[in-house]
């Protein structure tokens, strides 16, 4: 990034705002999964020119060839796009400085051994931009992260040593990804946005994208606040399903039935909110993003006793499934049929899904488990090892003592468990129905 003159800057913003306006901007948008994705192919469909960024070059030539590595966005959803000449996708980071607009929507996970931050995705995504990047050009953080990293992994880095001013000739912004996984009925246009700039210039420029994009727009003061707002979706929703998991555990112990329990009080018209309880909490956004508030916070000398008492609770969740599953067989050795390894349904995201815990857990007190999965043809276990989706029919469930219902994919065949399997443990509620009175079904 060169310095530039004063005269320059204050056509930046005017020159940004114009090339948004008439969609003649180019959107780069850094890391092709689940988030970047969607969002890319939105802005094409949207009218931009847009250039994905992944460092994975299995995945690019995939997407090159018009293959979606993600199930909510079919083949021929990525040729019609790919057709209209105005996506590309690419491991060059050097076409960053074709870019007008610069979006990273990359991982942020956590240190599994003590569950802290892992922000050295975003830190390389800055390290393209200060290599690639240019003047006059809005630099848009939707990971989801803890309060302060705009500022300070993003903001500072960019301005250290450049006689840049953000907001004049460089504008910076956080709006994080709210994308759902499986759920059809929202997708990216569908879903507002929160918007926070590192300053006024800079928060007009990304809202004005997005107002091109999505339906409605909640601009604030801040990154922070923006950054925050997201930690404070996903906490709440990981504390309350701890909640409804304890109780859960408690109505089995009392001989009460959770599941009407939970209809009953969903009647209530105003304050009660519905939450489920299950296996255990996955995902790449509600079992992370509480810890990102918790490290952030206890790094100020604060304390987060709700998170660390949910986390508590939904950490034994799998645990709790196996040990039970274990008690209604109650043989040894015993084999069981895990359905489903995704972390929810009609998806094939199994990241942190509890899958892999009940899995590992059985393995270890000597139970032969398979798995079956529709959408995803095998996983790799803890040990590194490599398991695979076994066929489901009525011969191959035939073998096993139980079946866990982990993930309620809609499109499992729920009558063939309901003809042969001997016992089955719903964690999901979703054989009621299907199974009225019957004696082999078990839930939560």
């Amino acid at each position: 990034m060169n310095p530039v003159t004063q005269e320059a800057r204050n056509l930046g913003h005017k020159r940004l705002l114009e090339l948004i306006e008439t969609k003649q901007a180019v959107v780069g948008v850094l890391g092709m999964g689940y988030v970047g994705f969607p969002l890319a192919l939105e802005c094409v469909n949207k009218g931009y020119s847009v250039i994905g960024f992944d460092r994975n070059s299995e995945k690019v030539s995939l997407l090159k060839d018009g293959h979606s590595h993600i199930r909510d966005i079919d083949d021929n959803q990525l040729k019609a796009v790919l057709q209209t000449e105005r996506f590309q996708v690419s491991e060059n980071m050097s076409l960053i400085e074709h870019c007008d607009i610069i979006v990273i929507c990359v991982p942020t996970p956590l240190n599994k051994k003590d569950k802290i931050p892992d922000l050295s995705y975003i830190d390389s995504a800055v390290d393209s931009m200060l290599a690639y990047g240019r003047t006059n050009q809005l630099l848009i953080l939707e990971s989801t992260t803890y309060p302060g990293t705009t500022k300070q992994k993003i903001a500072d880095r960019m301005a250290t040593g450049r006689q840049v001013n953000i907001g004049s000739d460089f504008f910076i912004a956080y709006s994080p990804e709210r994308i759902d996984p499986g759920n059809s009925q929202y997708e990216v246009a569908d879903i507002p946005k929160v918007v926070g700039g590192m300053t006024r210039n800079c928060t007009k420029l990304a809202s004005a994208f997005y107002n091109t994009i999505v339906a409605s727009i909640h601009p604030v003061t801040s990154p922070e606040v923006a950054e925050t707002a997201k930690l404070l979706e996903n906490t709440y929703r990981y504390v309350n399903i701890a909640l409804i998991n304890e109780m859960a555990l408690n109505c089995r112990e009392l001989d009460i039935d959770i599941w009407e329990v939970i209809n009953a009080a969903d009647t209530k018209p105003f304050g009660f909110q519905k939450f489920s309880p299950g296996p255990g909490v996955g995902g790449h956004c509600i079992p992370i993003d509480p810890f990102y508030f918790k490290w952030i916070a206890n790094q100020k000398g604060l304390q987060t006793k709700l998170i660390d008492l949910a986390d508590e609770i939904n950490s034994e969740m799998p645990f709790s499934v196996s040990d039970y599953a274990m008690k209604l067989v109650d043989k040894e050795p015993c084999s069981i049929l895990l359905i489903g390894a995704a972390y929810k349904k009609n998806t094939n995201d199994s990241r942190e899904s509890s899958a892999f815990a009940i899995i590992d857990d059985l393995m270890k007190k000597g139970c032969t488990i398979d798995y079956y999965d529709p959408f995803i043809s095998e996983i790799r276990l803890e040990d590194g090892s490599i398991k695979r989706s076994v066929p489901f029919t009525k011969e191959q469930i035939n073998q096993y003592d139980v079946v866990i219902i982990h993930t309620d994919h809609d499109d499992i065949n729920y009558s063939i468990l309901r003809d042969t399997a001997p016992i089955i443990f719903d964690t999901r509620n979703i054989c009621r129905e299907k199974m009225a009175d019957n004696a082999k079904l078990v839930t939560l």
